[in-house]
């Protein structure tokens, strides 16, 4: 099995990203074919790609990563535009969910002025529409009016990746089946 990506609505999935191998099994890992990459030469690149992305995840079946670096439009996410993101429904999971912001090249959290990296559905007041849907405003500047305030995800001046971490995913959230929708590019007023 391979780390391999789909991408979906500019979003990509590497769910067997972070597989452990066959040399190593830590407490709690399920030995299962499923999660085993057995080719020695895809396992060491798959590790190394994993590390220098992220050093360090977890088994798909603990989370499933999704990331995007483009808009609903095919275009680079950069701050000189506010986008809006809608999960709904949210994120299928048996835990929980977050999008965490991240500047690009280097990959580093976004500095802020509320001191918001990330935001999902244990966000303190973040607001939810009558079906649980939620969203998400992405942009340098404080929305004016207060539920796109609260559902804020502060972005760099410049290019930027925002990652979706689904924890516990749902099988929907692994088979594919459940695909995050495009980041819709707003007009500025």
């Amino acid at each position: 099995m391979s780390g391999g990506t789909e991408t979906v609505n500019g979003w990509s999935q590497t769910v067997h990203v972070f597989d452990y191998n066959l040399d190593f099994f830590g407490p709690g890992t399920i030995d299962d074919p499923a999660w085993k990459i057995e080719d020695p030469r895809v396992r060491v690149g798959d590790r190394a790609v994993a590390a220098k992305a992220g050093l360090w995840g977890n088994h798909g079946y603990e989370a499933a990563y999704k990331m995007t670096f483009v808009d609903g439009d095919g275009a680079q996410l950069t701050g000189d535009h506010d986008y809006e993101l809608t999960l709904s429904p949210p994120p299928p999971v048996d835990a929980f969910w977050s999008i965490t912001m991240y500047d690009l090249p280097n990959f580093f959290m976004v500095a802020n002025e509320i001191d918001r990296y990330s935001i999902g559905d244990r966000t303190p007041g973040i607001v939810s529409d009558a079906d649980g849907g939620i969203t998400i405003r992405l942009s340098r500047t404080q929305p004016g009016d207060a539920e796109s305030a609260a559902n804020w995800l502060p972005t760099p001046p410049g290019p930027f990746r925002p990652i979706l971490r689904m924890y516990m995913p749902a099988a929907a959230a692994l088979d594919g089946s459940y695909a995050p929708p495009p980041i819709t590019r707003l007009a500025r007023d």
